[in-house]
């Protein structure tokens, strides 16, 4: 056996899982000299790319820290146990290919073992790697480290890790507000507000240009549906072409942000990124009947413009900080957003191993929910080992999920009116005082809380609540400790409450007294997200709110901030974007306002295949992104057009399919025979009952977001069962008989009606050809029959 084959196996046996540790075992040193910031960033991100994922995927199970008993004394997941190597020494030499063993090992040659032992690597992959050990083996997880600091850790790397890795990478950085670039004059005249500064400061770096200004007619297109998923009509189309004042484009920007349609539009990005639905999902998808009031939170939440971080801390712990708003409980919605698993957490013992289990992964749940919507961290890879690339320990992991130990997802009752809930309150306090020395007193205290109004109900995290079955209230925090491995089997120390400790300046773990109750572990994380000295936050929700208008965030992964996400394709515009957010209040309003004020985003989409050789995904914005409606967007146009909205606000979800009982608790759910013309039938697609198991299919087929899965970007296909549905669903075809017969009303004859029909689905005028082509279209297959086709065209799908 080959020296460093030895190395991946223990006792003489193979290594379990093929064992590529490659590029850990690499990653030493850099060649030593002077290398520009530049060539010191396009090394690190080949290594993020091509090696590191190898690495983790073919080598951490057996040669990391997290390894019961790491094979050969090999650890692969810190720079500094490569440069310790294992029993046999490094295994790499930095643009040295023919002394590095594992580049010999993992191309075969002759007179060593094959890596990994099971299954070659394909030619690219081993030409990946040739071409980083003859870069030097640069490797970006951590900075030099010594034997005796591995040494000192007991040969983890989790000490050495959270020292050197963490201060260093871009979103952890303190927050710090960039000047805006100095321009000349010709930028200058193009730039509209700060934000332009930034962009075509980059734009000139790479000899690009912006493009010219969108016509009116695409802009109050593209706003309508950015800001309020809603088409424009003729009418405010013709209004706004009249509107000759100065200010009438930043005029249009206040109307559309003060229609209540805005918040509707804006809470439905939020519900994708809580993966919100009104079903348990898992193998008993049950119903819950009372998770629509977490909606109606977000839609007046947005709508009134709740600087964010209030919004955020009233999601996390409204009622321990804001005890005397009570209609607020509604906002724990967010925390059980998510699915529940009715199997283990009601319908077996509280005792047993799976229940157990239960909790864990419902813990986990609401960790990845909270962390992953305010931080833009991938927290829940620390479940089973420390975080491969993040310095994000298991510490870290277990003490959230400790945070949220006191609080299950149930039916939770509160009071809307604060009065109503302080008597509820002193009652039950005086109920609970004097029961034991005066039954009398207490009994007439029973019956006066007893004749209070009843509670309302809402779905969200409860200390308190009606038991259902197995499914009771914890009474106090659940004990959370450590797994090895994330296996229940395997419990180390007691977890503590508290958060990341790669955040610089901001305490990790909460200072909780025993009296203080559940809720004060929910406030002190709550307090520590939105610190103004936590730069995770604030760079995530200006990243969200840049990616719904351009297609794609500064970051384009927005809820992976670390070091398998993606880079800033402007980082000092993000940050500028941060500070200027947080420095203003958090007015999510305001900050949409600057974004769609900007010279870069009234760009026109039009390609320009010069540019476009040299920046062919716009990732440096030298135009605006074309993109497909969303398929909220596009069955609310359609009703739109039908003339059959209804706007009706708020209120219990409409459940637009036929529901019958199920072999056991999940019912059939059939949505081919739902009655189009009936009462709800044309309320926004926000209302819309989501089951989570059983999606409806007209939506499933346009990319709806999967309400099991935290979506902070949708899916964009263009497939035939796509054209299908929008010429075929019963909901496309009613709509498309009310639009005709809206149509005939509106106009004397078919060219009329044709014209009609066009401003009314594009917002602009036919042209003289189009016309032509429609009218004889309609006069051959009817108008019904083109109203599906107008509604099947990319013009119609796709913002310019």
């Amino acid at each position: 056996m080959g020296k460093l084959a030895r190395d991946w196996t223990h006792d003489g046996t193979a290594a379990r899982g093929g064992c590529l540790f490659v590029a850990s075992l690499v990653m030493p040193f850099v060649a030593a000299g002077s290398v520009s910031a530049a060539a010191d960033r396009a090394a690190s991100a080949f290594f993020e790319a091509k090696i590191r994922p190898v690495l983790v995927e073919k080598c951490h199970q057996c040669h990391s820290s997290s390894s019961p008993k790491p094979k050969g004394g090999l650890l692969l997941d810190t720079r500094a146990g490569i440069r310790k190597g294992g029993n046999s020494g490094p295994a790499v030499v930095p643009g040295d290919l023919d002394a590095s063993l594992l580049y010999q090992a993992i191309s075969g040659s002759d007179g060593i073992d094959s890596m990994p032992p099971k299954g070659k690597l394909p030619a690219a992959v081993v030409a990946d790697f040739r071409q980083w050990i003859k870069m030097g083996a640069p490797d970006p997880r951590e900075g030099p480290a010594t034997e005796a600091a591995i040494s000192k850790s007991g040969g983890s790397s989790a000490a050495v890790r959270s020292q050197s890795q963490s201060d260093d990478w871009w979103s952890l950085r303190p927050l710090a507000k960039p000047a805006v670039p100095e321009l000349d004059s010709e930028s200058a005249a193009w730039a509209r507000t700060p934000v332009d500064a930034f962009v075509v400061t980059r734009l000139r770096e790479h000899g690009l240009h912006p493009s010219a200004e969108a016509g009116r007619r695409v802009l109050i297109r593209r706003l309508s549906f950015d800001l309020i998923g809603l088409p424009p009509r003729p009418a405010e189309v013709e209004r706004f072409l009249d509107d000759h004042a100065p200010g009438a484009y930043e005029r249009l920007v206040d109307r559309l942000l003060a229609s209540p349609h805005y918040g509707e539009r804006w809470a439905r990005h939020w519900m994708d990124v809580v993966h919100f639905a009104e079903t348990h999902g898992h193998d008993q998808d049950r119903i819950r009947p009372n998770a629509w009031p977490y909606r109606d939170y977000l839609i007046t939440s947005f709508n009134r413009d709740t600087p964010y971080g209030r919004f955020a801390q009233e999601q996390i712990a409204a009622d321990a900080l804001y005890p005397d708003e009570p209609r607020l409980t509604v906002a724990l919605g967010m925390i059980a957003a998510g699915p529940w698993d009715e199997s283990s957490l009601r319908d077996i013992r509280d005792d047993s191993i799976d229940r157990q289990i239960g909790y864990y992964i419902d813990r986990d749940d609401m960790v990845a929910t909270v962390i992953s919507t305010f931080s833009s961290v991938t927290i829940q890879c620390a479940r089973c080992h420390q975080h491969k690339f993040d310095p994000i320990s298991q510490d870290d992991y277990y003490s959230l999920q400790s945070v949220f130990a006191g609080v299950d997802k149930a039916e939770r009752g509160y009071d809307a009116d604060p009065a109503i809930a302080r008597l509820r309150r002193m009652l039950a306090g005086a109920i609970k005082e004097s029961e034991p020395r005066d039954p009398v007193s207490a009994g007439w205290l029973k019956a006066e809380l007893a004749a209070l109004p009843p509670q309302n109900l809402v779905f969200a995290a409860a200390a308190e609540f009606e038991p259902d079955a197995g499914h009771k209230p914890p009474g106090a925090p659940r004990p959370v400790h450590l797994l090895r491995r994330g296996d229940i089997h395997e419990p180390g120390k007691a977890a503590a409450p508290g958060t990341l400790s790669c955040v610089a300046g901001l305490p990790s773990r909460f200072a909780i007294s025993p009296g203080d109750g559940e809720s004060a572990r929910r406030a002190a994380l709550a307090r520590w997200i939105v610190d103004p000295a936590n730069p995770l936050t604030w760079r995530s929700i200006v990243n969200r709110i840049w990616h719904y208008h351009f297609g794609r965030g500064l970051v384009a992964t927005p809820n992976d901030f670390g070091r398998m996400g993606a880079s800033p394709s402007h980082p000092e515009l993000l940050d500028w974007l941060a500070a200027t957010f947080l420095d203003s209040g958090g007015s999510i309003k305001a900050l949409h306002r600057l974004i769609v004020s900007s010279a870069v985003y009234r760009q026109s989409s039009q390609t320009d295949s010069k540019q476009a050789g040299q920046d062919a995904d716009n990732s440096l914005l030298w135009r605006q992104n074309r993109h497909r409606l969303d398929a909220e967007s596009i069955h609310d146009a359609i009703l739109t057009l039908a003339g059959r909205l209804d706007q009706t606000m708020g209120g219990p979800s409409v459940q637009q399919f036929h529901l019958s009982p199920g072999v056991h608790v999940t019912p059939v759910v059939d949505y081919a025979p739902y009655d189009w013309e009936s009462a709800g039938a044309g309320r926004r697609s926000v209302y819309r009952f989501v089951f989570r198991t059983l999606p409806d299919p007209f939506f499933d087929t346009l990319d709806s977001a999967d309400a099991s899965q935290l979506t902070a970007v949708r899916n964009e296909s263009t497939t035939a069962l796509q054209a299908l549905a929008l010429l075929n669903n019963p909901f496309v075809i009613c709509q498309c008989a009310h639009m005709a017969r809206r149509l005939d009303a509106l106009a004397p004859d078919v060219p009329s009606r044709v014209r009609a029909l066009f401003e009314t689905a594009y917002g602009r005028p036919a042209t003289a050809d189009e016309q032509t082509m429609l009218v004889t279209y309609a006069r051959r297959h009817g108008l019904e029959n083109l109203c599906r086709l107008i509604v099947n065209s990319n013009e119609f799908l796709f913002v310019n």
